[in-house]
């Protein structure tokens, strides 16, 4: 079992939706960080060019990348109007703290 490492950066109105639309992918677990940042079109009318976010991260296997991929776009497209990234990363190892052993990636 490879496991890969989704990130998305999206607007923070996208979550909601996304943490339910997420469950008909079956994704049981995910990680969000409140986070501030600038791309391609920073404000530069404002005094602070960074806009707050959210970054997802989500481990799952590679099987599952493609489709939850594609929910993340749907559902960020629909909600924010385009705005956002995603990267999909390989996972070299994987710990499971509770039992200190590690996890066939």
């Amino acid at each position: 079992m490879e496991l890969r490492c989704v990130v998305a950066i999206v607007r923070p109105e996208v979550l909601k939706v996304l943490e339910r639309r997420l469950g008909t992918v079956h994704v049981h677990g995910l990680t969000v960080t409140r986070v501030k940042g600038f791309g391609t079109h920073p404000n530069p009318f404002s005094n602070d060019w960074t806009t707050e976010h959210i970054k997802i991260e989500v481990f799952t296997e590679s099987e599952r990348v493609d489709a939850l991929v594609q929910e993340i776009m749907d559902t960020a497209r629909g909600a924010s109007g385009d705005d956002g990234i995603i990267a999909v990363l390989p996972v070299e190892r994987f710990f499971r703290v509770r039992t200190a052993s590690e996890a066939a990636p």
